[in-house]
This record gives C-alpha cells, structure tokens and sequence, in this order.
C-alpha cells in the first residue's frame, strides 16, 4: 500500500494568500514604527545635547553654546564660550574644535529640526539659557516626514517633549 501525504494546490494558494495579505497589512505598520522611531530619536538627541551642555556649564561654572546646523543642516554642536568675540563669534567656529567642545551630533536620516530663527542657545555657569535671535523659552520643531514633535527649552534648561498629533 502506497501512501499519499501532501497538500493540495487549493492549500497551498490559501496560505501563500494569507501570507501575501499579513505582509501587506505589517509593511505600513513598520515604516510607521521606524519613521516615529527616528522622530524620537532626533528629538532625544537634540534635549541631550541640551541637558549635556548646561551639564558641563554648571559643573565647570563656564558658559557654553548649543549652536544649530553647526557644521551643517541638521547637525549641532556644543561649543565652550572662551569670551573672546573674535573666536566665539566667528563664522567658522564650528568647523575648529576648542578644548571642552563635543563632537557633531547628527540626527537620524529624514529628521529635520527648526529652531524658530535661533542660531544656538548659551547656558551660563549658572545653568541660566538665553537663545540668540530667538525667544526663551525656545521651542525646537523635530519633524520626520509628517510626524512632528516639539521640543521647549526654559530659561532654566528644563526641556520637555510634546508629540503632535
């Protein structure tokens, strides 16, 4: 007696379907994932360089600078204040590294930032922030596609996040 095991073609084409219908219904759901994924990632970065920067300020009671799209878009810096406007003020200070600067931080790819015409925010030794050619408190817009999240700066350095719906 031979027997016979297997599935028949009707079988197969069904689960081949469900497995095509469960794909399609998955792949918007992990863009979306990874898209929101990297909104919260840039804007976290973003409030670390902030919270880092009146960190160091407070701890080594010397001024410092966030300065935005520093070298270029979507990238910034902090930069320690050295109170000589010749160095401090000159356009191609984020391009020289002092000691007590960071390095670049780049946000993840399709994450953009707008600072609402600031060009960077300086924290005092005493962890106080003021935003040149912009208004404290600074609310930075993080935007990745059609997502956006806000990212509000006080004068004392306290950030907070609100998602944008």
């Amino acid at each position: 007696m031979r027997s016979e095991s297997g599935y028949t073609l009707i079988e197969v084409l069904i689960v081949v379907g469900l497995i095509g219908i469960i794909t399609a219904i998955s792949v918007p759901v992990f863009i979306e994932s990874n898209a929101r994924s990297s909104l919260w990632t840039g804007a976290e970065q973003v409030g670390a360089t902030i919270r880092s920067a009146r960190f160091k300020a407070i701890s080594q009671n010397t001024s410092y600078r966030v300065v935005f799209n520093c070298p270029n878009a979507n990238e910034l810096r902090t930069l320690i204040v050295t109170g000589d406007p010749l160095v401090d003020d000159d356009a191609g200070r984020c391009g020289v590294s002092l000691d007590g600067d960071s390095g670049i931080i780049e946000l993840p790819g399709g994450v953009a930032y707008d600072v609402a015409g600031a060009t960077h925010l300086q924290v005092t030794g005493r962890g106080i922030f003021t935003a040149a050619g912009g208004a404290i408190p600074l609310t930075v817009t993080v935007t990745h596609g059609v997502a956006t999240r806000l990212l509000t700066v006080s004068g004392t350095g306290q950030v907070t996040f609100t998602d944008v719906e």
